[in-house]
């Protein structure tokens, strides 16, 4: 497992986008948890190995 720091953008908002190889597989389960100090998101119904590509906002480049 990776570990990766975000920051939320201007409206507190962090958006995450994957893009999945496999573009005529059937859509995925998406499931999310939050408790009071962390949250996520678990994808189901991919297929063993299936290799994601994940897009993230750059917040912290300055501009």
């Amino acid at each position: 497992m990776q570990e990766f720091t975000l920051r939320a953008d201007d409206t507190g908002t962090i958006e995450l986008v994957c893009e999945r190889e496999d573009k005529e597989a059937p859509a995925p389960w998406v499931r999310s948890f939050a408790g009071r100090d962390e949250f996520g998101l678990l994808v189901d119904d991919l297929t063993p190995g299936d290799q994601v590509l994940l897009f993230v906002n750059d917040t912290t480049s300055e501009e």
